[in-house]
Order: C-alpha cells, then structure tokens, then sequence
C-alpha cells in the first residue's frame, strides 16, 4: 500500500516546509514557539492544524479546512494526531490516503509541467533570437560582398550636400 512520505520533495514550496518542520517539532516534543512550550511541558500540548500553525507562523487556514492549500500537510496532522504511520486498517482511511496521495502527486505534475512550459518558451524565444542574428549576419556579409575588398568610410552619396566653398565663408 502506499502511504504518505514523511521526507518532502527538493523543490518544495518554502511554506509548506515551515509546516512539515513545525509538525516535526511538535510531534517530538521540541516546539520553538513559547505559549506552545509551555503546553508541552504541562503536557497538555495537542497536534492539531491550530497549533501547527502557531508553531510555523503562518495561518490556519492553509492547512485547516478540507479543500486547503496544503492538503499534504493536514493530511499528515491527521495521520500524527491519531498516532498512525503504519498501514490503513479501514478503506476510509485507505481512501483519504490514496487521495492525499493522489493530490501530492497532481501539485508535482503540474509543476513538471510549468518547468517544461518554461523550457519551452525559452528554447523558442532563444531560437527567434537566433533567427535574427542570422539574418544580419547574411545581410551584412551579402553588403560586404558587394561592396567588395574597400570599404568607404564615408559613403558617396550625391544627396549629401557638399562642403562649403571658400566664397561661403567670406560673406
């Protein structure tokens, strides 16, 4: 059966991973935030999205509803609240993991996808430039060759007017 990873993928949101470690800590007992140590030590410290989110500093509400943001981590406070990392034992349960499961794995699917979608539009933005360049190396070379092996630093031109004669300058 598959069952959630404990461990996040590498390019995790850095939210979510403040609320993997803040689960972390509270599960071992360990949490940073002040009004939570002090539960802790009565021991009377819960694990729930409330305090899950006390402990990251972020809001509830990212992980403490059903359609949340973060549908992996609240999973994963369930999983902790009811002491149970080890195979489902109702199809309820085995359920609301596969879907948890399944959410995980559509986040990393459309990930792939935008990073691919990015790749993509660079390869053409970078070909259409390439494009460009190669076309103004072709007209220079094709204006070069015309031009043959001298280059006129001033180009002769009947339109431009000529330089004045010395009868301007007197008047």
């Amino acid at each position: 059966m598959t069952k959630l990873r404990r461990e996040p993928p590498a390019d995790m949101d850095p939210i979510e991973q403040a609320f993997r470690d803040a689960l972390q800590r509270l599960i071992d007992g360990k949490p940073k935030n002040e009004k939570l140590k002090e539960l802790a030590s009565k021991g009377t410290l819960r694990i729930n999205p409330t305090n899950v989110a006390i402990e990251a500093g972020h809001s509830r509400t990212l992980i403490g509803m059903d359609e949340c943001r973060y549908p992996i981590v609240r999973q994963l406070i369930k999983q902790a609240k009811q002491g149970k990392s080890s195979l489902p034992t109702t199809h309820t349960e085995l359920i609301q993991r596969l879907r948890a499961d399944k959410a995980e794995l559509i986040v990393r699917v459309n990930q792939y996808k935008a990073e691919a979608t990015a790749h993509y539009l660079a390869r053409v933005k970078a070909e259409k430039r390439a494009d460009v360049a190669e076309g103004r190396a072709a007209r220079l070379r094709r204006t070069l060759s015309a031009k043959g092996n001298v280059t006129h630093i001033v180009p002769k031109d009947a339109s431009r007017p000529s330089a004045p004669s010395d009868e301007q300058w007197r008047d």
